[in-house]
């Protein structure tokens, strides 16, 4: 086992696509022009900053063109305690990235290949326009993460005050834009989720180059998905959080698998719906927990699991967001009876599909 590093603020890994889609930068001269939508109903105008705006937009390009391999601390943190490991990153943009874990005494090993999931079916505007619809962004100074010179961005709550806590922050590689550490906070400034490059190299030669693959490649556009309710699947537009809906997929054997995937900007989860009642037998790794009224499967490490039957289809919810978040979008989703139908091992591979709809990765 590779011994945890004492790295301070640490979380979860960016399990993200290997493209985006990037926004127009705007011209430079306007240091704090306001976004042009409001996250939390406040009533207070998200101000980006215009360099921030254009070093975020290259660190969303940056991924389906840089190649990169390194090792990073990852660790999240839940009312049950906190989740640690050190894992082995290795991106190439024809192929995904490959994470790999020696695991701990609470998780175990495992390697997961994320490809390639292309640009998102519904959002419009990208990865970095859905932040700063949420979010204020601004430079908050330059630093060094593994070694490597790095602009620092502050992401902060739209009408925060001066000595209110950042949401989040992201530490760009000067070089390549590439995200080497990313920290998110709570209201009260207590790190959640965080993950920070102690080794690595960037560029080419990083990995062996390898053939383009894509992962479920068949998108669902809104007329589609619209379609798909009238015959009984749930596709909720939007979940708690606020998390909009920015991209859908099918996949799967027979195509028989829904991926939904959800942001704001910093909090990303997918939900996938199939046809089905749970096999119960296919879920090692997770324990059986009440919330709320429903009873659940949750595999508690990087990224959060929950798994449910309802109405005759399972339902898996795999997350990089708050605990709190999580439990809401839980919630929200349907929970009847488990209903008829053939048992569905929904699960197996899921953490395959590039769920993450995050502008790093």
């Amino acid at each position: 086992m590779r011994p945890l590093l004492p790295l301070t603020g640490a979380a979860a890994v960016l399990l993200a696509s290997a493209a985006v889609v990037a926004l127009v930068v705007s011209p430079p001269g306007n240091p704090g022009r306001p976004a042009d939508d409001v996250s939390d109903g406040t009533g207070a105008r998200p101000v980006v900053d215009d360099q921030a705006r254009r070093l975020l937009d290259r660190a969303a390009a940056a991924p389906a063109t840089t190649p990169y391999h390194g090792v990073q601390f990852v660790s999240a943190w839940t009312s049950a305690g906190a989740t640690s490991e050190v894992v082995d990153v290795v991106h190439d943009p024809a192929g995904g990235t490959t994470v790999r874990s020696d695991g701990t005494v609470r998780v175990p090993g495992r390697s997961v290949t994320l490809l390639a999931a292309g640009a998102p079916s519904i959002a419009g505007g990208g990865a970095v326009g859905l932040l700063v619809r949420h979010y204020s962004v601004a430079v908050a100074g330059t630093g060094r993460v593994a070694g490597r010179p790095v602009d620092v961005i502050a992401v902060r709550r739209p009408g925060s005050a001066a000595a209110d806590p950042d949401a989040a922050r992201f530490w760009l590689d000067g070089a390549s834009g590439l995200v080497l550490r990313r920290e998110v906070y709570d209201r009260r400034g207590r790190t959640t989720r965080a993950s920070a490059f102690v080794e690595v190299t960037v560029g080419q030669g990083a990995v062996p180059a390898g053939a383009a693959r894509t992962a479920w490649t068949a998108t669902l556009d809104r007329s589609t998905l619209d379609r798909m309710r009238q015959h009984g699947w749930h596709c909720p537009a939007a979940l708690p959080g606020p998390l909009t809906l920015v991209d859908a997929r099918r996949g799967g054997a027979g195509q028989d698998i829904v991926h939904l995937s959800y942001s704001d900007g910093i909090a990303s989860v997918s939900v996938f719906e199939q046809r089905g009642r749970l096999d119960e037998t296919g879920l090692a790794g997770h324990a059986q927990r009440a919330t709320g009224d429903h009873e659940v499967w949750v595999r508690g490490e990087v990224p959060r699991r929950v798994v449910w039957s309802s109405g005759g289809t399972v339902y898996t919810v795999v997350a990089d967001a708050p605990e709190r978040t999580v439990d809401a979008v839980v919630a929200a989703l349907p929970h009847r009876g488990s209903g008829d139908g053939p048992l569905g091992r929904l699960g197996r591979g899921l953490d395959r599909v590039g769920s993450w709809f995050n502008p790093f990765g």
